[in-house]
């Protein structure tokens, strides 16, 4: 019933799904949050509201970004709903997908990976009928998979350590759960190691990650 966040080896019936959602593959700490932008840009910036087609969710986003509605990817049989995000340019941000039940089972890392959470935002407003708490993310973790490193922004439910992955996953309802995130878009995410994680740890400095903490941490149940 619901997630069984045990996540690296997906079983035979969710791999498809998988491989569409998980774009995201210990020791870890958690920076205090900072106080909301406050600069006339960011509080002057037109925003959005978007209510997904279902009327499940909603969100706020910038108003010159767009959202775009795409085929579900829902495995649960109540149905689902997908989104992308992209920014004024056409980069896609984030995406939105619901209607997931993710069968997940964990094998031993290879090796000792870095778990790192730059920010943690509780979002008690955003309510899962599996009684999960829900909080908005940002951490990276190093090695991660195939790649050797990698930073995501993510809606999820509970504490999580890296051990099994950057498990970018909330619950919802009773059955299933969704995925809002996205990745830290580094210029040469292949590129050295070190290199990435400092760009992801000076990511939180920029406008753009603080318009999309904004839009994540938004996220509300509509009906």
């Amino acid at each position: 019933m619901g997630y069984r966040n045990t996540a690296r080896r997906i079983t035979a019936r969710n791999t498809l799904l998988a491989g569409a959602l998980l774009l995201l593959a210990g020791t870890s700490s958690c920076a205090q949050v900072p106080d909301p932008p406050s600069s006339s840009s960011a509080t002057s910036r037109p925003w959005s509201g978007y209510t997904t087609a279902d009327g499940s969710l909603r969100f706020e986003h910038p108003q010159d970004w767009k959202v775009t509605e795409l085929p579900a990817l829902a495995n649960d049989p109540a149905g689902g709903i997908s989104v992308e995000v992209a920014e004024g340019s056409g980069r896609v941000v984030a995406r939105l997908d619901t209607g997931i039940i993710a069968d997940l089972s964990c094998t031993a890392p290879a090796g000792a990976a870095s778990y790192t959470e730059y920010e943690s935002v509780p979002m008690p407003e955003l309510d899962s009928a599996q009684g999960s708490e829900q909080r908005f993310v940002y951490r990276s973790l190093a090695p991660s998979g195939t790649r050797s490193a990698q930073a995501t922004y993510a809606v999820v439910s509970g504490r999580q350590d890296g051990n099994c992955g950057l498990f970018d996953f909330f619950t919802l309802t009773e059955t299933s759960g969704g995925r809002f995130a996205g990745e830290y878009p580094a210029a040469d995410a292949q590129g050295d190691a070190q290199s990435y994680l400092d760009g992801a740890a000076r990511y939180p400095d920029t406008q753009e990650y603080r318009d999309l903490r904004r839009m994540l941490t938004s996220l509300r149940n509509a009906g």
